[in-house]
């Protein structure tokens, strides 16, 4: 049997590597909730668009609508899983944890610390200009709200707003859909050059976008069906 001594030097060892694996199982678990936007993303927005949102089921509808939030700070999120997984695999590297005893397991953990720091490093990178960004437009520019519609579900919000930022560049409206109760589930869907009149309809998961402007008078005309989570996004103008 242990001794009582021997059983405390060992304690913390175990839970160092008990920290690791979990932490690992984070890791796990974020990548196979945002490795089914890849994998069931595009086989919907092609079905929806092309035979409705009749023919997506609506159980297939609600799991989008929560995944959503989740998959909208993917970069985020990864970036503070992975680097809990590299903070706690260290600490097992570097503390030389006595389950290391193989070349095998010591150069399998190494490896897992360095992929998952060089991971966080290269999410952060991706997440933080896109942060700034949208600090420094919401500290600059004026914004305006015109119109706002709630979907039948109440679940999704869509917004005309129109954007001022100064003297050094041009007035824009945006449509911008969110995912209510979620702040950080928003997303602009159409950019405006300019203050065209815009209104908002919403048909089920379909919303419907009717503006002034014909599509063929942009120079970056919408899809005539769109997907942005689980709503349908159409676009309606002059036909001329």
């Amino acid at each position: 049997m242990l001794t009582r001594r021997r059983l405390l030097t060992r304690l913390p060892a175990n839970s160092r590597t008990r920290a690791a694996c979990w932490s690992w199982a984070v890791v796990a678990a974020v990548g196979v909730v945002v490795g089914l936007q890849y994998l069931v993303g595009p086989p919907i927005a092609e079905r929806a668009t092309h035979l409705g949102e009749s023919a997506v089921p609506p159980a297939l509808w609600n799991a989008i609508d929560y995944l959503l939030v989740v998959w909208l700070v993917a970069p985020e999120l990864g970036c503070v899983v992975l680097g809990l997984a590299a903070f706690a695999t260290w600490r097992v590297v570097l503390r030389r944890d006595e389950r290391l005893r193989s070349w095998f397991s010591r150069g399998s953990a190494i490896a897992g610390a360095v992929a998952s720091s060089l991971g966080a490093i290269v999410l952060a990178v991706l997440a933080v200009p896109s942060a700034c960004v949208s600090l420094t437009q919401a500290a600059l520019c004026k914004t305006t709200t015109f119109e706002e519609a709630l979907s039948p579900n109440g679940r999704y919000r869509a917004t005309v707003l129109e954007l001022d930022c100064g003297a050094m560049s041009s007035t824009n409206r945006h449509v911008v859909l969110a995912r209510r109760h979620f702040p950080w589930a928003t997303s602009p869907i159409l950019y405006f050059n300019g203050s065209p009149s815009l209104h908002l309809s919403w048909s089920g998961r379909t919303l419907t976008i009717r503006g002034e402007r014909s599509r063929k008078s942009m120079d970056d005309p919408p899809p005539e069906v769109g997907i942005w989570g689980g709503v349908l996004i159409r676009y309606e103008g002059p036909k001329a």
